[in-house]
Protein backbone atom coordinates (compact mmCIF):
# COMPACT_ATOMS: atom_id res chain seq x y z
CA UNK A 1 0.00 0.00 0.00
CA UNK A 2 1.26 3.37 -0.90
CA UNK A 3 0.98 6.29 1.63
CA UNK A 4 0.11 9.64 0.23
CA UNK A 5 1.79 12.75 1.74
CA UNK A 6 -1.10 15.21 1.84
CA UNK A 7 1.01 18.07 3.19
CA UNK A 8 3.29 18.11 0.19
CA UNK A 9 0.38 18.16 -2.16
CA UNK A 10 -1.18 21.09 -0.36
CA UNK A 11 2.12 23.03 -0.44
CA UNK A 12 2.43 22.50 -4.15
CA UNK A 13 -1.03 23.93 -4.67
CA UNK A 14 -0.13 26.90 -2.50
CA UNK A 15 3.00 27.63 -4.47
CA UNK A 16 1.08 27.69 -7.71
CA UNK A 17 -1.43 30.04 -6.18
CA UNK A 18 1.34 32.40 -5.01
CA UNK A 19 2.91 32.45 -8.46
CA UNK A 20 -0.41 33.29 -10.03
CA UNK A 21 -0.90 36.11 -7.50
CA UNK A 22 2.52 37.63 -8.29
CA UNK A 23 1.76 37.59 -11.99
CA UNK A 24 -1.51 39.29 -11.37
CA UNK A 25 0.15 41.94 -9.14
CA UNK A 26 2.77 42.72 -11.78
CA UNK A 27 0.11 42.98 -14.40
CA UNK A 28 -1.85 45.30 -12.14
CA UNK A 29 1.26 47.45 -11.59
CA UNK A 30 1.86 47.73 -15.32
CA UNK A 31 -1.76 48.50 -15.92
CA UNK A 32 -1.63 51.08 -13.12
CA UNK A 33 1.38 52.74 -14.67
CA UNK A 34 -0.16 52.68 -18.08
CA UNK A 35 -3.34 54.07 -16.73
CA UNK A 36 -1.55 57.16 -15.13
CA UNK A 37 -0.29 56.07 -11.73
CA UNK A 38 2.14 58.60 -10.12
CA UNK A 39 5.86 58.03 -9.44
CA UNK A 40 8.65 60.18 -7.91
CA UNK A 41 11.49 61.80 -9.87
CA UNK A 42 14.35 63.69 -8.20
CA UNK A 43 15.94 66.45 -10.35
CA UNK A 44 19.40 67.75 -9.33
CA UNK A 45 20.02 71.06 -11.13
CA UNK A 46 23.64 71.95 -10.28
CA UNK A 47 23.46 72.29 -6.47
CA UNK A 48 19.66 72.64 -6.30
CA UNK A 49 17.57 69.47 -5.83
CA UNK A 50 13.83 69.05 -6.29
CA UNK A 51 11.58 65.94 -6.17
CA UNK A 52 8.24 65.80 -7.94
CA UNK A 53 5.46 63.23 -8.12
CA UNK A 54 4.46 62.85 -11.72
CA UNK A 55 2.51 60.79 -14.23
CA UNK A 56 4.70 62.08 -17.13
CA UNK A 57 5.58 59.52 -19.74
CA UNK A 58 8.81 61.14 -21.06
CA UNK A 59 11.97 62.88 -19.77
CA UNK A 60 11.19 66.23 -21.36
CA UNK A 61 7.62 66.08 -19.99
CA UNK A 62 9.07 65.59 -16.50
CA UNK A 63 11.33 68.67 -16.86
CA UNK A 64 8.48 70.74 -18.24
CA UNK A 65 6.25 69.71 -15.33
CA UNK A 66 9.06 70.74 -12.95
CA UNK A 67 9.28 74.09 -14.78
CA UNK A 68 12.95 73.49 -15.64
CA UNK A 69 14.29 74.65 -19.02
CA UNK A 70 17.63 73.82 -20.64
CA UNK A 71 19.66 75.07 -23.59
CA UNK A 72 22.28 73.65 -25.96
CA UNK A 73 25.10 74.22 -23.46
CA UNK A 74 23.48 72.08 -20.74
CA UNK A 75 24.16 68.38 -20.25
CA UNK A 76 21.29 66.19 -18.98
CA UNK A 77 22.30 62.92 -17.29
CA UNK A 78 19.30 60.52 -17.07
CA UNK A 79 20.73 57.08 -17.59
CA UNK A 80 18.34 55.37 -15.09
CA UNK A 81 15.17 57.22 -16.06
CA UNK A 82 12.19 54.92 -16.82
CA UNK A 83 8.69 56.40 -17.02
CA UNK A 84 6.56 55.16 -14.14
CA UNK A 85 9.50 54.25 -11.92
CA UNK A 86 11.31 56.37 -9.30
CA UNK A 87 14.48 57.85 -10.79
CA UNK A 88 17.04 60.70 -10.63
CA UNK A 89 17.81 63.26 -13.33
CA UNK A 90 20.98 65.40 -13.16
CA UNK A 91 21.43 68.66 -15.09
CA UNK A 92 24.97 70.04 -15.57
CA UNK A 93 24.56 73.65 -16.58
CA UNK A 94 26.97 75.03 -19.22
CA UNK A 95 28.16 78.66 -18.98
CA UNK A 96 29.70 80.89 -21.64
CA UNK A 97 32.99 82.07 -20.16
CA UNK A 98 36.05 83.94 -21.46
CA UNK A 99 39.51 82.71 -20.48
CA UNK A 100 42.71 84.76 -20.71
CA UNK A 101 45.70 82.47 -20.26
CA UNK A 102 49.16 84.06 -20.23
CA UNK A 103 47.98 86.85 -22.52
CA UNK A 104 46.00 84.67 -24.94
CA UNK A 105 42.21 85.02 -24.80
CA UNK A 106 39.56 82.54 -25.94
CA UNK A 107 35.91 81.67 -25.25
CA UNK A 108 34.53 78.32 -24.11
CA UNK A 109 31.57 76.61 -22.42
CA UNK A 110 32.37 75.59 -18.84
CA UNK A 111 30.64 73.49 -16.22
CA UNK A 112 30.29 73.73 -12.47
CA UNK A 113 33.38 75.73 -11.36
CA UNK A 114 36.68 77.34 -12.39
CA UNK A 115 38.71 74.21 -11.71
CA UNK A 116 36.57 72.26 -14.18
CA UNK A 117 37.25 74.84 -16.91
CA UNK A 118 41.03 74.62 -16.37
CA UNK A 119 40.90 70.82 -16.45
CA UNK A 120 38.61 70.81 -19.50
CA UNK A 121 40.90 73.17 -21.47
CA UNK A 122 44.07 71.38 -20.26
CA UNK A 123 45.64 74.57 -18.96
CA UNK A 124 48.83 74.05 -16.98
CA UNK A 125 48.91 76.11 -13.82
CA UNK A 126 52.20 76.69 -12.00
CA UNK A 127 52.87 77.95 -8.50
CA UNK A 128 53.69 81.37 -9.97
CA UNK A 129 50.37 81.76 -11.77
CA UNK A 130 47.72 84.07 -10.37
CA UNK A 131 44.01 83.35 -11.04
CA UNK A 132 41.36 86.00 -10.46
CA UNK A 133 38.91 83.43 -9.03
CA UNK A 134 39.30 80.55 -6.59
CA UNK A 135 39.28 77.11 -8.18
CA UNK A 136 35.96 76.16 -6.51
CA UNK A 137 34.28 79.39 -7.61
CA UNK A 138 30.99 78.56 -9.36
CA UNK A 139 30.66 79.61 -12.96
CA UNK A 140 28.22 82.17 -14.33
CA UNK A 141 27.40 83.35 -17.83
CA UNK A 142 29.86 85.98 -19.10
CA UNK A 143 32.48 85.19 -16.43
CA UNK A 144 36.03 86.26 -17.36
CA UNK A 145 38.72 84.01 -15.97
CA UNK A 146 42.25 85.43 -16.08
CA UNK A 147 45.40 83.39 -15.42
CA UNK A 148 48.56 85.49 -15.35
CA UNK A 149 52.19 84.70 -14.68
CA UNK A 150 54.17 87.43 -12.88
CA UNK A 151 57.51 88.06 -14.54
CA UNK A 152 60.21 90.69 -14.90
CA UNK A 153 60.81 92.50 -18.17
CA UNK A 154 63.74 94.70 -19.08
CA UNK A 155 62.62 97.40 -21.49
CA UNK A 156 65.17 99.34 -23.57
CA UNK A 157 63.49 102.52 -24.82
CA UNK A 158 64.36 106.18 -25.44
CA UNK A 159 67.95 105.73 -24.29
CA UNK A 160 66.95 104.12 -20.98
CA UNK A 161 66.69 100.60 -19.60
CA UNK A 162 63.59 100.11 -17.45
CA UNK A 163 62.95 97.00 -15.35
CA UNK A 164 59.27 96.30 -14.62
CA UNK A 165 57.16 93.63 -12.95
CA UNK A 166 54.52 92.43 -15.39
CA UNK A 167 52.06 89.67 -16.11
CA UNK A 168 52.31 87.33 -19.06
CA UNK A 169 50.79 88.97 -22.13
CA UNK A 170 51.77 90.01 -25.64
CA UNK A 171 54.50 92.62 -26.00
CA UNK A 172 52.14 95.47 -26.97
CA UNK A 173 49.97 94.84 -23.90
CA UNK A 174 52.96 94.69 -21.55
CA UNK A 175 54.35 97.97 -22.89
CA UNK A 176 50.94 99.63 -22.57
CA UNK A 177 50.62 98.44 -18.97
CA UNK A 178 54.08 99.88 -18.29
CA UNK A 179 52.99 103.28 -19.64
CA UNK A 180 55.06 103.09 -22.83
CA UNK A 181 53.24 104.35 -25.91
CA UNK A 182 54.21 102.97 -29.29
CA UNK A 183 54.23 104.95 -32.50
CA UNK A 184 52.74 103.36 -35.59
CA UNK A 185 56.18 102.94 -37.20
CA UNK A 186 58.22 102.10 -34.10
CA UNK A 187 60.22 98.88 -34.27
CA UNK A 188 59.68 96.43 -31.39
CA UNK A 189 61.76 93.33 -30.68
CA UNK A 190 60.25 90.80 -30.10
CA UNK A 191 57.25 91.69 -32.28
CA UNK A 192 54.19 93.39 -30.80
CA UNK A 193 52.03 90.24 -30.93
CA UNK A 194 54.65 87.97 -29.34
CA UNK A 195 53.38 86.52 -26.04
CA UNK A 196 55.91 86.84 -23.22
CA UNK A 197 55.69 83.86 -20.84
CA UNK A 198 58.94 84.29 -18.90
CA UNK A 199 61.43 86.98 -17.91
CA UNK A 200 62.49 88.79 -21.08
CA UNK A 201 64.08 91.85 -22.67
CA UNK A 202 62.01 94.11 -24.91
CA UNK A 203 63.70 96.63 -27.21
CA UNK A 204 61.78 99.62 -28.57
CA UNK A 205 63.35 101.57 -31.43
CA UNK A 206 61.72 104.91 -32.18
CA UNK A 207 61.16 105.54 -35.87
CA UNK A 208 60.70 109.04 -37.28
CA UNK A 209 60.64 110.48 -40.79
CA UNK A 210 61.90 113.78 -42.20
CA UNK A 211 61.64 115.27 -45.66
CA UNK A 212 64.41 117.27 -47.31
CA UNK A 213 64.79 118.94 -50.69
CA UNK A 214 68.00 118.79 -52.71
CA UNK A 215 68.96 120.43 -55.99
CA UNK A 216 70.80 117.88 -58.13
CA UNK A 217 72.55 117.84 -61.47
CA UNK A 218 70.99 116.09 -64.46
CA UNK A 219 73.96 114.75 -66.41
CA UNK A 220 73.74 115.48 -70.10
CA UNK A 221 73.79 112.63 -72.58
CA UNK A 222 75.45 112.28 -75.95
CA UNK A 223 73.84 112.09 -79.36
CA UNK A 224 75.66 111.22 -82.56
CA UNK A 225 75.45 112.48 -86.13
CA UNK A 226 76.96 110.41 -88.92
CA UNK A 227 79.17 112.12 -91.48
CA UNK A 228 80.03 110.23 -94.66
CA UNK A 229 82.95 112.56 -95.42
CA UNK A 230 84.80 111.61 -92.24
CA UNK A 231 86.60 108.31 -91.80
CA UNK A 232 85.31 105.65 -89.47
CA UNK A 233 86.80 106.03 -86.01
CA UNK A 234 87.08 109.81 -86.33
CA UNK A 235 84.78 112.10 -84.36
CA UNK A 236 84.22 115.77 -83.88
CA UNK A 237 82.28 117.58 -81.14
CA UNK A 238 79.61 119.65 -82.85
CA UNK A 239 78.19 121.15 -79.66
CA UNK A 240 79.03 120.75 -76.01
CA UNK A 241 76.63 119.19 -73.55
CA UNK A 242 75.07 121.21 -70.75
CA UNK A 243 73.98 119.63 -67.46
CA UNK A 244 70.44 120.24 -66.26
CA UNK A 245 69.05 120.62 -62.75
CA UNK A 246 66.26 118.97 -60.80
CA UNK A 247 64.71 119.42 -57.39
CA UNK A 248 64.45 116.12 -55.51
CA UNK A 249 62.38 115.61 -52.36
CA UNK A 250 63.67 112.80 -50.13
CA UNK A 251 61.96 111.10 -47.19
CA UNK A 252 64.59 110.02 -44.67
CA UNK A 253 63.94 107.33 -42.07
CA UNK A 254 65.60 107.71 -38.66
CA UNK A 255 65.83 104.89 -36.11
CA UNK A 256 66.60 106.24 -32.66
CA UNK A 257 67.91 109.39 -34.33
CA UNK A 258 70.17 107.65 -36.84
CA UNK A 259 69.31 107.89 -40.54
CA UNK A 260 68.97 104.38 -41.93
CA UNK A 261 67.40 104.82 -45.36
CA UNK A 262 65.99 107.34 -47.81
CA UNK A 263 63.40 107.19 -50.53
CA UNK A 264 62.59 109.64 -53.30
CA UNK A 265 59.18 111.26 -52.84
CA UNK A 266 59.19 113.46 -55.94
CA UNK A 267 61.42 114.95 -58.64
CA UNK A 268 60.88 118.27 -60.42
CA UNK A 269 63.03 119.30 -63.39
CA UNK A 270 64.17 122.92 -63.04
CA UNK A 271 66.43 123.02 -66.07
CA UNK A 272 66.53 120.50 -68.90
CA UNK A 273 69.89 118.98 -69.82
CA UNK A 274 71.23 119.63 -73.33
CA UNK A 275 72.89 116.66 -74.97
CA UNK A 276 76.39 116.79 -76.35
CA UNK A 277 76.35 116.36 -80.14
CA UNK A 278 79.20 114.37 -81.67
CA UNK A 279 79.79 113.97 -85.41
CA UNK A 280 81.29 110.60 -86.26
CA UNK A 281 82.74 109.41 -89.52
CA UNK A 282 81.27 106.61 -91.58
CA UNK A 283 83.65 106.74 -94.50
CA UNK A 284 85.41 103.44 -95.08
CA UNK A 285 89.16 103.94 -95.06
CA UNK A 286 89.52 100.88 -97.30
CA UNK A 287 88.52 102.63 -100.57
CA UNK A 288 91.73 104.36 -101.67
CA UNK A 289 92.55 105.78 -98.26
CA UNK A 290 94.34 102.98 -96.49
CA UNK A 291 97.85 103.38 -95.29
CA UNK A 292 100.24 103.83 -98.23
CA UNK A 293 102.94 101.47 -99.40
CA UNK A 294 106.38 103.00 -99.95
CA UNK A 295 109.12 101.27 -101.91
CA UNK A 296 112.61 101.95 -100.63
CA UNK A 297 115.67 102.33 -102.85
CA UNK A 298 116.61 98.71 -102.06
CA UNK A 299 113.20 97.58 -103.40
CA UNK A 300 111.87 96.83 -99.90
CA UNK A 301 108.22 97.81 -99.43
CA UNK A 302 106.98 99.33 -96.15
CA UNK A 303 103.56 100.46 -94.91
CA UNK A 304 103.02 103.97 -93.55
CA UNK A 305 100.39 105.50 -91.25
CA UNK A 306 99.72 108.19 -93.85
CA UNK A 307 97.15 107.56 -96.56
CA UNK A 308 99.21 109.56 -99.04
CA UNK A 309 101.40 107.94 -101.66
CA UNK A 310 104.96 109.24 -101.83
CA UNK A 311 105.41 111.19 -105.11
CA UNK A 312 107.78 109.47 -107.52
CA UNK A 313 110.17 112.41 -107.47
CA UNK A 314 111.16 111.48 -103.92
CA UNK A 315 112.91 108.34 -102.77
CA UNK A 316 113.63 106.83 -99.34
CA UNK A 317 116.76 104.86 -98.52
CA UNK A 318 117.01 101.63 -96.51
CA UNK A 319 117.44 103.68 -93.29
CA UNK A 320 114.06 105.33 -93.88
CA UNK A 321 115.73 108.67 -94.63
CA UNK A 322 114.86 110.68 -97.80
CA UNK A 323 117.69 110.62 -100.30
CA UNK A 324 117.30 114.38 -100.53
CA UNK A 325 115.67 116.94 -98.21
CA UNK A 326 116.13 120.63 -97.42
CA UNK A 327 115.70 120.65 -93.66
CA UNK A 328 114.86 118.42 -90.76
CA UNK A 329 113.27 118.94 -87.33
CA UNK A 330 113.73 116.64 -84.34
CA UNK A 331 111.38 116.87 -81.35
CA UNK A 332 108.27 115.55 -79.67
CA UNK A 333 105.05 114.86 -81.48
CA UNK A 334 101.53 114.10 -80.28
CA UNK A 335 98.55 112.41 -81.96
CA UNK A 336 94.96 113.50 -82.65
CA UNK A 337 91.86 112.48 -84.62
CA UNK A 338 88.25 113.50 -85.18
CA UNK A 339 88.31 117.12 -86.40
CA UNK A 340 85.71 118.00 -89.03
CA UNK A 341 87.94 120.56 -90.73
CA UNK A 342 91.43 122.00 -90.86
CA UNK A 343 92.96 125.47 -90.96
CA UNK A 344 93.74 125.03 -94.68
CA UNK A 345 90.36 123.48 -95.58
CA UNK A 346 91.86 120.07 -96.20
CA UNK A 347 89.90 117.00 -95.09
CA UNK A 348 91.32 115.62 -91.82
CA UNK A 349 92.89 112.24 -92.46
CA UNK A 350 96.15 110.38 -91.82
CA UNK A 351 98.78 112.32 -93.74
CA UNK A 352 97.47 115.82 -92.95
CA UNK A 353 99.32 117.02 -89.84
CA UNK A 354 99.13 120.04 -87.56
CA UNK A 355 102.23 122.25 -87.36
CA UNK A 356 103.41 125.63 -86.21
CA UNK A 357 103.05 127.46 -89.54
CA UNK A 358 105.74 129.95 -88.56
CA UNK A 359 108.17 127.02 -88.41
CA UNK A 360 106.72 124.78 -91.14
CA UNK A 361 104.56 126.63 -93.66
CA UNK A 362 101.19 125.21 -94.75
CA UNK A 363 101.45 122.95 -97.78
CA UNK A 364 105.01 121.81 -97.02
CA UNK A 365 105.69 118.24 -98.09
CA UNK A 366 107.20 116.15 -95.32
CA UNK A 367 108.54 112.71 -94.47
CA UNK A 368 108.12 111.63 -90.81
CA UNK A 369 109.45 108.71 -88.77
CA UNK A 370 109.58 108.06 -85.02
CA UNK A 371 113.03 108.06 -83.52
CA UNK A 372 112.43 104.73 -81.75
CA UNK A 373 111.91 103.04 -85.14
CA UNK A 374 108.39 101.83 -84.26
CA UNK A 375 106.41 104.20 -86.49
CA UNK A 376 106.84 105.22 -90.11
CA UNK A 377 104.25 107.95 -90.41
CA UNK A 378 105.37 108.50 -94.03
CA UNK A 379 104.61 111.18 -96.59
CA UNK A 380 102.62 114.08 -95.08
CA UNK A 381 101.35 117.58 -95.80
CA UNK A 382 101.40 120.47 -93.31
CA UNK A 383 97.68 121.35 -93.40
CA UNK A 384 96.51 122.40 -89.91
CA UNK A 385 97.61 124.39 -86.89
CA UNK A 386 98.43 122.65 -83.62
CA UNK A 387 97.63 124.20 -80.24
CA UNK A 388 101.24 123.69 -79.27
CA UNK A 389 102.12 126.59 -81.58
CA UNK A 390 100.86 128.92 -78.84
CA UNK A 391 101.27 127.11 -75.54
CA UNK A 392 105.07 126.72 -75.51
CA UNK A 393 104.93 122.97 -74.89
CA UNK A 394 107.86 122.27 -77.21
CA UNK A 395 105.86 119.90 -79.41
CA UNK A 396 106.77 120.26 -83.07
CA UNK A 397 103.81 118.46 -84.69
CA UNK A 398 100.46 116.79 -84.06
CA UNK A 399 100.00 113.74 -86.27
CA UNK A 400 96.51 112.70 -87.42
CA UNK A 401 95.66 109.05 -86.76
CA UNK A 402 92.65 107.02 -87.97
CA UNK A 403 91.21 106.29 -84.48
CA UNK A 404 91.35 107.21 -80.84
CA UNK A 405 92.91 103.84 -80.02
CA UNK A 406 95.73 104.51 -82.50
CA UNK A 407 96.31 107.92 -80.91
CA UNK A 408 96.49 106.40 -77.43
CA UNK A 409 98.93 103.79 -78.64
CA UNK A 410 101.20 106.40 -80.23
CA UNK A 411 100.96 108.73 -77.25
CA UNK A 412 103.74 111.31 -77.22
CA UNK A 413 107.12 110.40 -78.64
CA UNK A 414 110.16 111.83 -80.41
CA UNK A 415 110.06 112.07 -84.20
CA UNK A 416 112.17 113.37 -87.07
CA UNK A 417 110.44 115.52 -89.67
CA UNK A 418 112.21 115.84 -93.03
CA UNK A 419 111.24 118.76 -95.28
CA UNK A 420 111.17 117.47 -98.85
CA UNK A 421 111.80 119.47 -102.03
Amino acid sequence: MIKVNHENKVWKVARVAIAILLVVMCAMTIVAAASGATYNVTIIDNSRSVTISTRAESLMAVLKEADISTDDNDIIVADDFVPGQPSTIRINRGYNVTVTYHGETFKTVGYKNVENVLRQEKLEITDKDIINFSLDNKLSDGMKIVIENPLKVEISVDGEVIVKDAFSANVATILSRCGIDLGEDDIVEPGRKTVIKEDATIVVKRVTFEERTETEKIKYGTTYEDNSKMYKGSTNVKSKGVDGEKEVVYRDMYVDGVKTESEVVSETVIKEAVNKVVVRGTKNAGSGHTSANVTLVNAQTIKTVSNFTLPSKYSIDENLVPTSYTKKFVGQSTAYYGDSGTATGRTPQPGVIAVNPSMIPYGTELWIVSNDGKYVYGYAIAGDTGGFAYNGSGVISDLYFPSEAACVQFGRRDVTIYVLG
